[in-house]
């Protein structure tokens, strides 16, 4: 019998057996194969909709549509809720919920199915903390002192075995969520390791527009490749869900796998799987509720590794349409920012625009657009006006929740002349057309430089259907280059290179990260407030597993390798 196995092939043997899968990307493999899920709501009483979820969670992941996924992420806030939350274990202390069961049964069920079906699975849960005492984490709220017991809205990150190896709590949350929800005092980074060779970072819905840990996973951590559960609120015209992954994937350039819910008449629908600048690999924005599985084969990102292009695909010939297909059954926020911008309102038949327009006296921006009339009779159709907006500063939210420091060039769609007019689209009753398409757009300005090193710019774009623009149809041209000199004004411009029909938004959205503190109207955030956070000893050093967890796992682990040795020896 010969023992000629590499060490590398006898853990990937080791994985096959172990995870039962047909199929797992190794290390040395240009990509890997991921999976997001963008699903509906259950109704019912708590109990029944956690129950539901959990059992369509674990429907999708025992399927044949799952079978050859590396990793799958579910989205934020639909699997259970306060009544059926769970412990979560810390990463560190080693524990499988299929065997230690000592959760929720939704979480042990889960973890049984990611280690039948032998894939990493993204869960986003309502977690529970014991905190009487002095125990739990610090956080910025004090410990209920009726219950004892505190709740986190917190990502799990389950390995093939069906391991707990990463956990995330959510930093910032959004509105109501601030009244049941408790914040660390010092905010997650969180980031796993995988077997096929991808280090990922997590983070939740909301904590995409902030500074921590959104980007300190990407610019001081390094990582490329980000999971993100969310329960998204689409909001016009910059921030609606598909449009702000997609964007912000592209201005740091990373891979994102974003998962959203699906409640589309409550402004939450808009999943995908991003490559960074190379643009989507797949996304779905939708009507109606769903329960959809979107799979992309994701480029592994190396240093020294050309960057990584989307195969070359053959657009069709341009054609002018009056009537194109339009989303009206998503329903949105409007963004109240717009009305304090800079704007000018452009003639409803303009055909050629050039004009600089400036907010203030040091912020300016350089549009040229370009359009074209349809040459059929369109007067019984209405159409959209169009708006050149300009706008830096600090007077503005992030969809009215918390302050925000921004810096915009933006064309935007609006109902009518008034700009109160501006972030809505035509309902469902009233007949649309394109009047005129455009021929061309370029947009361009300086961006001020980020003195406290923080700040993204990204390309912000959107058509009738609630699709940003594919990056094929645009060029971005970064002078010098945004990220890597933060500390340094940089001029962006982004061009349309292909006619399009319908615009929603065609922009450069840019966000410095203030830190002009929010306090949502809670006491315990107020300047005088009498709350104090307390840290436990739980902190430093994490539980321990529960009795028999890593050594029954050590056991079952040894006692695999020698089969599959064994099974190699006989084969």
């Amino acid at each position: 019998m010969k023992f000629n196995m590499t060490l590398r092939h006898l853990w990937t043997l080791l994985a096959v057996c172990v995870t039962g899968s047909q199929q797992l990307s190794l290390p040395d493999d240009p990509t890997y194969y991921a999976g997001i899920v963008e699903h509906s709501v259950a109704e019912g009483t708590p109990r029944e909709q956690t129950s539901f979820m959990s059992n369509a969670f674990r429907t999708i992941i025992e399927s044949t549509d799952a079978r050859d996924l590396d990793i799958i992420v579910f989205p934020e806030h639909i699997l259970n809720s306060r009544e059926t939350a769970t412990f979560v274990p810390h990463a560190a202390q080693n524990v499988t919920p299929c065997y230690d069961t000592d959760y929720e049964i939704f979480l042990v069920e889960l973890s049984c199915a990611a280690r039948s079906r032998g894939i990493y699975v993204v869960l986003n849960v309502v977690e529970k903390e014991v905190c009487a005492n002095g125990a739990g984490a610090a956080t910025l709220d004090p410990c209920p002192a009726a219950t004892g017991v505190r709740y986190f809205n917190t990502n799990v990150v389950l390995d093939r075995r069906g391991r707990v190896v990463s956990r995330y709590r959510k930093t910032h949350l959004w509105r109501q969520e601030y009244y049941s929800t408790s914040v660390l005092v010092e905010p997650d980074v969180s980031t796993f390791e995988t077997d096929f060779g991808v280090t990922f970072g997590h983070f939740i819905c909301f904590d995409m527009l902030f500074y921590d840990p959104a980007m300190r996973l990407v610019h001081e951590r390094n990582i490329t490749d980000i999971i993100y559960p969310t329960y998204w609120f689409s909001e016009l015209p910059f921030l609606s869900a598909v449009q702000l992954q997609e964007g912000w994937a592209f201005g740091n350039d990373v891979n994102l796998l974003a998962a959203d819910a699906s409640h589309p008449s409550g402004r939450t629908t808009g999943s995908g799987i991003y490559a960074g600048r190379a643009g989507r690999l797949t996304a779905t924005i939708n009507e109606m509720p769903v329960r959809l599985l979107l799979k992309a084969q994701v480029p592994k990102r190396r240093p020294g590794l050309p960057a990584y292009q989307l195969p070359a695909q053959v657009d069709p010939i341009f054609q002018p349409l009056l009537e194109t297909p339009r989303y009206t059954k998503v329903a949105t926020y409007r963004d109240y920012n717009v009305d304090i911008f800079t704007s000018t309102l452009l003639e409803a038949d303009f055909v050629n625009i050039s004009q600089r327009v400036c907010h203030g006296s040091t912020f300016c921006c350089d549009f040229q657009v370009q359009r074209q009339a349809f040459a059929g009779d369109a007067s019984e159709l209405q159409a959209y006006r169009y708006r050149l907006g300009v706008y830096w500063g600090n007077e503005t939210t992030l969809i009215r929740v918390d302050r925000s420091e921004q810096a915009i060039c933006a064309l935007f769609a609006c109902l009518d002349e008034e700009i109160q007019s501006c972030g809505y689209v035509f309902p469902e009753s009233v007949r649309v057309g394109n009047k005129h398409h455009f021929t061309s757009i370029r947009i361009g300005g300086t961006f001020p430089a980020a003195p406290r090193g923080r700040r993204l710019i990204m390309p912000s774009t959107l058509d009738g259907l609630f699709m940003p623009v594919s990056v094929a149809h645009y060029n971005w041209t970064e002078t010098p280059a945004a990220a890597a000199h933060p500390e340094q004004s940089v001029r962006v411009d982004l061009e349309l290179i292909r006619p399009r029909n319908d615009l929603l938004t065609f922009a450069i959205w840019s966000n410095y990260y203030t830190e002009l503190p929010s306090t949502h109207n809670l006491n315990h955030l107020q300047p005088n407030g009498s709350a104090t956070a307390t840290t436990s000893p739980s902190e430093a050093a994490p539980t321990p597993a529960p009795v028999g967890g890593s050594g029954t796992a050590v056991a079952s682990t040894l006692s695999l390798v020698l089969l599959c040795l064994l099974f190699a020896a006989l084969g």
